[in-house]
């Protein structure tokens, strides 16, 4: 029993001390070349305008959205949430939903809402 909750212990010890996962909620501390990831499903406009169509739509998956922030375009109101928009990098290549690959150092301009939780946060 003793070998066998040892084991156990050596085994997650490792998996714990490589894991880093931090979550930020505060998008106040947001700033020109901040990365973080983002998990959900987020609208990606090709065009810096907030009224342009939306050209893809991400999947929400375990991965998440990896970007850098390119430039914070102010607060505002979408779809009745209240968030930030921003025109971000993609780091890593995502699928979207309609099955699309899109490579990483595409841009886009994204809405943040106030409470979608921001994962890896790095200013």
């Amino acid at each position: 029993m003793k070998k066998g909750l040892l084991l156990l212990l050596l085994t997650l010890i490792p998996c714990a001390a490589f894991s880093k996962v931090s979550i930020e909620y505060d998008h106040a501390c947001i700033r020109k070349l901040s990365d973080f990831r983002l998990m959900g499903v987020i609208d990606l406009r090709t065009k810096k305008d907030p009224n342009a169509e939306v050209k893809y739509r991400t999947l929400n998956h375990e991965g998440g959205m990896k970007m850098r922030v390119l430039e914070i375009l102010g607060k505002d109101i979408c779809n009745g949430r209240g968030g930030i928009w921003l025109y971000v990098i993609l780091t890593a290549p995502i699928w979207t939903d309609e099955g699309e690959w899109i490579r990483a150092n595409e841009k886009f301009l994204i809405f943040l809402p106030d409470d979608m939780p921001l994962f890896d946060f790095d200013e």
